[in-house]
């Protein structure tokens, strides 16, 4: 390396691709070791999160155990869910049903209006909403209110081929496989090369997979690259 190089970049200069440790100034576990490796140590907080998928291929279990480990004394704000939230699931959760709050607004600017005054309310720590489509305004208007408030906005919409790549504290790709849930970086803090992993589904859904066959998952380490 260039002699000049060197000494830039020993006084701390110099900023490297590659340094993408630690990109938020706080994260919350998500739960898998895997993935918080991925995401250079957890969820973003008091931030916007997207997950893109084609819907129903675990994009809520992902997300499982920071809600759980979230405020209990919080309210939990579902907007335009795609079914109707089960209770017997939330009780499963240990989630008081008096602090989850579902909301149904048929037009976009309701939904967005919505999760606005959740989020900068101060009375919710969590906010999933659903909806197709946010420019570039209305995330700026939704990562101020997440930070106003110190709450959490989960963004559901489905994957597109083409599309504005926002400036999102973390966007991911979800797309199921026969190993698991592939989980793609689409845009994160601190990074651009866009990196994957493989949860295994036996991760994702201990309860369902018999014993012997978490033993065969675990046998093989779920895969991981830069793309």
């Amino acid at each position: 390396m260039n002699a000049l190089l060197q000494q830039l970049q020993n006084r701390q200069l110099i900023w490297q691709a590659s340094q993408t440790e630690a990109p938020y100034e706080q994260c919350q576990s998500t739960g898998f070791t895997a993935l918080d490796k991925l995401l250079g140590g957890g969820w973003p907080q008091h931030n916007v999160v997207e997950l893109q998928s084609h819907g129903a291929c675990a994009e809520v279990q992902l997300i499982q155990k920071a809600l759980e480990g979230s405020g209990a004394e919080l309210l939990q704000i579902w907007i335009n869910p795609p079914a109707t939230l089960c209770a017997e699931y939330l009780l499963q959760q240990k989630r008081p049903l008096h602090q989850v709050l579902q909301l149904n607004a048929p037009r976009f600017a309701d939904a967005l209006w919505a999760a606005e005054l959740c989020l900068k309310s101060g009375s919710c720590m969590d906010v999933l909403l659903w909806q197709n489509s946010l420019n570039l305004t209305q995330l700026k208007r939704l990562q101020l209110a997440a930070a106003q408030g110190q709450s959490q906005l989960y963004f559901f919409r489905p994957a597109m081929a083409e599309q504005q790549l926002l400036p999102w504290a973390l966007s991911l790709q979800l797309t199921p496989s026969a190993g698991g849930l592939q989980i793609r970086i689409l845009k994160r803090k601190g990074g651009w090369q866009q990196q994957e992993l493989v949860l295994p589904w036996a991760e994702l859904y201990p309860q369902f997979i018999k014993p012997e066959l978490q033993q065969k998952h675990y046998s093989n380490p779920p895969l991981s690259r830069a793309g």
